[in-house]
């Protein structure tokens, strides 16, 4: 039973940490088109936070599950930061070995291209 909520309490602090991420990703990317979404990602956040705590507190009762939960969640959004780096680099090198159409010059003269 204890193993089961400590497994239940870790799916909860991921969705919790996608939601979190969502959210900051469509504030962040399109801000004021997705209101709603966001609000919907943020509640999502929340409440799968506190649902993990419920599940650890109930397994390890209060100080070890509260300790636990903790653990999760920094475990869940450290993932999602190395994510994101590794993400932003291939991204960036991606970027840098395109060429660009028109040289950035040329947009400031009357010069061809």
């Amino acid at each position: 039973m204890e193993i089961g909520l400590i497994i239940a309490a870790l799916a909860f602090c991921g969705v919790s940490v996608y939601c979190f991420c969502k959210a900051n990703f469509c504030a962040c990317t399109r801000a004021g088109e997705c209101d709603n979404p966001v609000n919907h990602y943020w509640l999502g956040a929340i409440v799968c936070a506190l649902v993990a705590l419920v599940c650890c507190c109930s397994a390890l009762h209060s100080e070890n599950g509260t300790l636990l939960w903790l653990l999760l969640m920094v475990s869940c959004f450290s993932g999602a930061l190395l994510s994101a780096k590794q993400s932003t680099k291939k991204h960036c090198n991606k970027a840098i070995t395109k060429k660009p159409l028109k040289p950035t010059d040329a947009l400031l003269t009357n010069e061809p291209n």
